[in-house]
């Protein structure tokens, strides 16, 4: 399905700044002409990294690159004597003091003429000019945004009149971070693993340290272990791993630093080695790209005809771990990596909230008996968020409660006038659908708007007010997404990049309505409800997806199904709910990405996805399910299901350093 409607919405006075930026970021799925390519090394730059640009192009000499960004405006010019280039275009040094946030490079050879159409004025180097001699605006206007002059660009290169060839990319400049996925316990002798992921591109090395921690790290000749690690390629995020032989240490608590020379990219965990007589559950191992070789290349198989999928082999059972982690098989449930939280609600009618360590699978109560109900529930790294609503007092929320997880705090944020309704969260913030009380409409209704909170600077502001309902939302990698619901069988999903809060709206065709949105995977997905012509009766359900950051639309091939809910996908599998047609509950369907097909299906709802973790709620509990991604069978499509076409699954994340400027400009404010 192709996507049907873009639209920007108003959300602040600088509109036509956020018009450009969604119309750009719109333009770079298209092509560029063959007569120029380009590539950047980090699509995804952490600071302290270098950025380099490499091409060719059909026309031999020069090449100019305009870099457009919120505090750069420059142009360069490097050479390409026999039509290939590759430039430095910032060493380490720079991208450190580089500003969080998107930035656009346009891309531009000289054509058969072997001139520039664009150059910068001789006199002050900052107004772009056409063809040597007419002044066209300046790169660093204060009255424009870098958005807006990047559109400016790429506009005028587009001119038939000009023969210079053009492309644009797009990098995202954000924090360098590495984290720990995986701590294992053992005993003096034991190998341990230690893996987790970063950021930081392939081949960045990582040095390690492990001390006790009644040592002093100072002292060289305390530290149990140290050496050095290198970043692999993964999917999502690229990876880490090592390991280390315990037989020269003694029973005890260590600590183990990461360090990998970049000030912000620093992690820290603890790990105990217990004696010989303590058993300890076998920590579960997590499948990543990384442990992977590079495949062989082979030839081509002849061309052919291709099979009918009637006649494709059957992919068979995956091999998939269970575990039962409750008896209670609560929906309120999320999963990030190693943990899992859930709500349950007591005969007594209060509310209790769980947390699971996967690796040890230990469970611990992080709030008990609390006297409010709660519906929606997140995790991001080592934080967890809920909705607060108070049964006698439903016309407002007492806000959002916040647990720390190495600390074991909880605390309650209060966020005003409003009714959260849900949440969703990603690091440092929270997104939720909430009613302004305060504001109630001449007929006394309310619509809900969607918020975005800041945990660290304790702000709140609006992304989206207009009249309807917002709701259901999701973040993650740096977007936002919702459904748009005004009443009418023809519920829309926006998407709005935090990068620069640029907007584009998926609009089903008459007779349909999108459903509950998610963002993971380099991707937004919802499902797609179609009604048979005439009557209220849904008919189908299709599975939609929008890549990030250019929005191409792609249906899966699926069998008609009429009813298909909440879509999930980390890149390599997708999983939704759906209606078992023999016994009316529900089931969760797990479709592998690669191969297009469906795998494997779990009686009960379908709650959350992580790396290679799915939480499925049935009739016997909340369980974990382990899928592993690395030894997955090359499935054919006896389902029915087809392939999907390559397309970039690009995540971009966006960290708090960024956010603090947004807030300043979007305080928490009311209708």
């Amino acid at each position: 399905m192709q996507l049907q409607e873009v639209k920007v919405m108003k959300i602040n006075s600088s509109h036509s700044i956020r018009c450009a930026a969604a119309v750009l970021v719109l333009c770079v799925i298209v092509a560029p002409a063959a007569a120029l390519n380009a590539q950047v090394s980090q699509p995804i730059l952490p600071k302290g990294i270098p950025l380099s640009i490499t091409g060719q192009t059909d026309f031999p000499g020069e090449i100019a690159v305009w870099i457009v960004g919120r505090t750069v405006q420059d142009r360069r010019i490097i050479t390409a004597p026999d039509g290939t280039f590759a430039e430095e275009l910032f060493p380490a040094n720079a991208t450190s003091g580089l500003r969080s946030g998107q930035y656009f490079l346009i891309i531009e050879d000289t054509g058969p003429d072997a001139k520039f159409a664009l150059e910068t004025a001789a006199d002050d180097g900052r107004t772009v000019v056409y063809h040597g001699d007419l002044p066209l605006f300046a790169l660093d206007d204060p009255e424009t945004g870098y958005s807006d002059t990047a559109m400016a660009l790429s506009e005028a290169l587009d001119r038939p009149d000009i023969d210079d060839a053009a492309t644009t990319l797009v990098f995202l400049v954000e924090e360098p971070w590495m984290r720990f996925d995986q701590v294992p316990s053992g005993h003096p002798g034991d190998r341990l693993r230690f893996a987790g992921s970063t950021n930081l591109p392939p081949g960045s090395e990582i040095a390690y340290t492990v001390f006790s921690v009644s040592a002093n790290p100072g002292k060289d000749d305390k530290i149990a272990e140290s050496g050095s690690i290198k970043v692999v390629k993964g999917g999502g995020h690229n990876y880490w791993y090592f390991d280390i032989d315990t037989g020269g240490l003694e029973i005890g608590e260590y600590v183990m630093t990461l360090d990998s020379g970049l000030a912000a990219a620093t992690a820290t965990t603890v790990f105990t080695l217990h004696n010989a007589g303590v058993s300890l559950p076998a920590t579960p191992g997590i499948t990543m790209e990384m442990l992977q070789e590079e495949p062989e290349e082979i030839s081509a198989p002849p061309i052919g005809p291709e099979p009918d999928p009637a006649e494709t082999a059957d992919p068979g059972v995956i091999s998939t771990t269970e575990r039962l982690i409750s008896t209670i098989g609560s929906g309120v449930s999320a999963i990030d990596g190693d943990y899992i939280v859930w709500v349950e609600r007591t005969e007594e009618e209060k509310t209790n909230i769980f947390l699971y360590d996967i690796p040890t699978g230990t469970t611990r109560m992080i709030a008990g008996d609390a006297d409010y109900r709660t519906s929606s529930i997140d995790i991001s790294g080592d934080r967890v968020a809920w909705e607060i609503s108070r049964p006698d007092a439903s016309v407002r929320s007492d806000g959002i409660g916040l647990y720390t997880i190495p600390t074991g705090v909880v605390e309650k944020r209060p966020l005003g006038e409003y009714l959260i309704i849900e949440i969703a969260m990603d690091g440092d913030l929270i997104v939720f659908s909430a009613v302004d009380w305060s504001a109630a409409g001449s007929d006394g209704s309310r619509d809900r708007d969607i918020l975005l909170y800041s945990i660290s600077n304790n702000t709140t502001q609006i992304l989206c007010n207009e009249s309807g309902h917002q709701i259901e939302p999701a973040i993650n990698e740096g977007y936002v997404a919702w459904r748009d619901s005004k009443g009418a069988y023809a519920d829309t999903v926006t998407i709005c990049s935090l990068a620069d809060f640029s907007r584009v709206t998926l609009r089903p065709a008459a007779g349909s309505s999108y459903g509950t949105p998610s963002v993971g995977g380099g991707m937004v997905v919802s499902p797609l409800h179609h009604r048979t012509s005439g009557t209220t009766e849904l008919c189908n359900t299709e599975i939609v997806m929008a890549t990030l950051p250019g929005m191409e639309t792609t249906t899966l091939a699926l069998p008609e199904m009429p009813r298909r809910y909440h879509p999930q996908s980390n890149g390599e599998w997708t999983v939704w709910e759906e209606r078992d047609p023999d016994s009316a509950g529900l089931i969760t369907v797990l479709y592998d990405m690669k191969a297009g097909t469906v795998l494997k299906t779990w009686s009960g709802g379908c709650s959350g996805i992580d790396r290679n973790h799915i939480i499925v709620a049935g009739s016997d509990g909340l369980r974990l399910i382990t899928v592993p991604g690395d030894t997955l069978p090359d499935a054919g499509g006896s389902t029915g299901a087809g392939a999907l076409p390559d397309a970039p699954m690009i995540g971009f994340s966006v960290m708090v350093a960024g956010m603090a400027a947004v807030a300043a400009l979007w305080m928490r404010g009311r209708r």
